[in-house]
């Protein structure tokens, strides 16, 4: 029988894949999904005072073993089996068919757009405490429009660094969390130096004043689950990384330790070390429209306040540029040069950490455009790489282009939404995990120890996580993220039919063998 001719279109998104550079070794990826996971010890505050200081204490110390660790055996078993570019597509794809792989893919990538867009206009907003004009309007220019334009330039720039290279935005990242790392280790130091030359008078509580149990697990879920997901996304770049089935759950392992201690440690160094005492851990991460009467219910006294130079019309209590400070000052003296250093310095570093998070979340969502196109399931001009970078050059330009566009309007409230979708396409995954166990048992895979029993506990242990998280926000918060997602979701089933029917099925374009590593180059590193 003769061999069936491979359409040209075929043939052409064949040799962009075989474009790409395979240049993400240990380092450089360490630094991707580190900066995808955690960012150092930013975002966390509110935990502190929203759930109260021993509920956020708990909360970082198991959630990294009830929802990280079985995401990471979860992602470790299914990328050994498809090390490929676009990843978690393939996977709920191969197990349950085209409009699954579609959604799952459509699902992370709203996901990340909704959640990098965040970055850069909280960069601006940092960088406003040295340069007021970026967010009070220069120019005749709205403030607004100013904080925008700069947030623009900034994610021009990360694009460009990301078409020039996936290793150069790996390395940028390492060298990012370098550098932001120097004051949250100087903090925990001089808060553990603090603690052990002074004492401190901090007696940590369980739960904030008049806050149920519940209420204060619910509202402090959703911050822990925010600042430990992300596990599976950076495997979207799976062509571009060397031994991606070694390398990829080596530095998952690292990243959980990493991510761990720069939440614990600095968290509580800075409570006993002089940013905790005197009712001070009531005004972590603390957002009302008038801090004053929240402090006062919660138990700090108009004295405390005055003394912690708290103003209680303010609309935000501390965050960790304020906290450092406290601590130094605590170590060298109230109006001391080191306080306002530290404090300073922290400020810097919650710039840096900004960008860096924008550069490890951007790199799984700028390689689900290309991976869909090259399974026929986007427009074909997506699948363009470049031809001395290796880079998927134009999917970067476009997801850039729509970074920008959800920068108009990135609230920090649809961290919520990013939850929920990224906690459905969790469930979809894990529900491929046990398909593909039966559907293709040949195919070699690093299985999940323990057998039978060892996956039920895997899939358990997150899946309650997920359900409980869902339910508490729906009893808290009503329906709205509920609402959003579903929008979302909704979108996405409107698109699969039409670039199904027009881009994949009339076009001829045949399916990617996920478990074949595309024979890309090595890149000399």
């Amino acid at each position: 029988m003769a061999k069936e001719s491979v359409p040209s279109i075929a043939k052409e998104i064949s040799a962009e894949r075989r474009l790409l550079k395979r240049s993400l070794t240990l380092l450089p990826l360490f630094g991707i999904i580190y900066f995808t996971i955690s960012g150092g010890t930013f975002g966390i505050e509110s935990l502190f005072s929203y759930s109260g200081a021993g509920m956020a204490m708990l909360l970082i110390c198991i959630i990294p073993f009830v929802y990280s660790i079985p995401n990471i055996l979860m992602v470790r078993e299914l990328q050994s089996m498809m090390p490929v570019e676009g990843s978690y597509y393939h996977w709920t794809k191969q197990a349950f068919g085209p409009f699954a792989g579609f959604q799952t893919a459509w699902m992370n990538w709203v996901m990340s757009l909704v959640d990098v867009a965040i970055y850069p206009v909280l960069a601006v907003t940092y960088l406003s405490f040295w340069v007021p004009q970026l967010t009070e309007g220069a120019g005749g220019l709205p403030g607004w429009a100013v904080q925008w334009m700069a947030a623009i330039a900034i994610i021009m720039v990360i694009q460009l660094l990301q078409m020039r290279g996936v290793r150069l935005a790996g390395m940028t990242s390492v060298w990012i969390g370098a550098i932001l790392l120097i004051p949250i280790v100087i903090m925990t130091v001089a808060g553990f130096y603090n603690w052990g030359a002074h004492g401190s008078s901090f007696e940590m509580s369980f739960l904030p004043k008049d806050t149920s149990i519940w209420g204060a697990f619910s509202v402090g879920l959703f911050v822990v689950m925010w600042n430990y997901m992300g596990w599976e996304l950076p495997t979207s770049a799976g062509d571009e990384i060397v031994k991606p089935r070694r390398t990829y759950p080596l530095a998952m392992l690292l990243v959980l330790i990493a991510a761990i201690a720069t939440y614990l440690l600095p968290s509580l160094a800075a409570l006993y070390g002089g940013a905790g005492e005197e009712n001070k851990v009531l005004t972590w991460g603390l957002e009302e429209d008038a801090i004053g009467p929240v402090l006062e219910e919660g138990g700090m006294t108009p004295e405390q306040m005055t003394a912690a130079g708290i103003d209680p019309e303010a609309t935000e209590g501390w965050w960790l540029p304020d906290i450092a400070k406290a601590v130094g000052e605590e170590t060298a003296g109230v109006g001391s040069w080191f306080g306002g250093f530290l404090g300073h310095f922290m400020m810097a570093a919650a710039v840096l950490s900004m960008i860096g998070l924008l550069i490890g979340c951007s790199v799984s969502a700028t390689r689900i455009p290309f991976a869909l196109a090259e399974d026929g399931m986007a427009p074909k001009w997506l699948v363009r790489v470049h031809r001395k970078w290796g880079t998927p050059w134009v999917a970067i330009l476009v997801t850039g282009f729509f970074f920008a566009v959800f920068s108009v309007n990135a609230f920090a409230w649809l961290v919520v939404l990013d939850v929920l979708l990224n906690s459905l396409t969790l469930l979809l995954e894990f529900a491929a995990l046990w398909w593909l166990r039966r559907k293709r048992p040949e195919i070699p895979r690093s299985k999940i120890p323990g057998g039978i029993v060892g996956l039920i506990i895997v899939t358990l242990l997150p899946a309650a996580v997920i359900v409980f998280a869902v339910v508490s926000q729906v009893m808290e918060e009503g329906w709205q993220a509920i609402w959003l997602a579903a929008i979302a979701i909704g979108l996405g089933i409107i698109v699969y039919f039409p670039f199904k029917h027009y881009l994949k099925d009339k076009r001829q374009v045949p399916d990617v063998d996920p478990y074949t590593e595309a024979p890309t180059e090595v890149e000399n590193v």
